[in-house]
């Protein structure tokens, strides 16, 4: 039960600085600046829970005393984590079906035209902030007006394609 409560009070703490950090100033790598806050939440707040295990308790709760404990703390910590960088890529930046939605949803009762809906949805909106968000993570880049794959960037996509290859995926958006 330690492992739960301080657990979710260390992804809390991480949580908070990561609003406050971007409410003063977003980040241009978003999700690499969340790791290093929720991780860097987890080894501090590790070590100082390991320090003052004597001195600190919550609901009667003393935080964990072993390495059991600490490991269990630390694979639900990490769980929470990536459900939420999951979570946070949805509204990083917005996807296509997303957007498609909300301007539905905005239109009301009366509906969204066809012609309104292509003429928004236009490669401004769907292909180009995807094309910038690859060059700054460095998994592309540019030369001699070609879009290139990054080590980075290969890595990746021969992921995915195993995935969907193991899957046996279809082509989908």
């Amino acid at each position: 039960m330690a492992s739960l409560v301080y657990g979710s009070i260390l992804f809390g703490f991480a949580f908070v600085l990561h609003v406050a950090w971007w409410r003063i100033r977003l980040p241009k790598r978003q999700t690499k600046v969340l790791l290093l806050i929720f991780f860097g939440f987890l080894c501090v707040g590790s070590l100082i829970l390991q320090r003052y295990t004597l001195k600190i308790s919550i609901f009667g709760l003393h935080p964990p005393s072993d390495i059991s404990e600490y490991f269990q703390l630390a694979i639900y910590f990490i769980s929470l984590t990536l459900a939420y960088m999951i979570t946070y890529s949805a509204i990083e930046v917005d996807s296509p079906s997303l957007l498609i939605v909300m301007m539905i949803s905005d239109a009301g009762k009366s509906g969204l035209s066809k012609e309104l809906l292509e003429r928004d949805m236009d490669d401004t909106v769907l292909l180009s902030p995807r094309i910038a968000d690859l060059l700054i993570d460095k998994m592309a880049g540019i030369r001699e007006g070609k879009y290139l794959l990054t080590p980075k960037g290969l890595l990746m996509a021969r992921l995915f394609k195993f995935y969907r290859d193991l899957m046996r995926a279809d082509k989908g958006g």
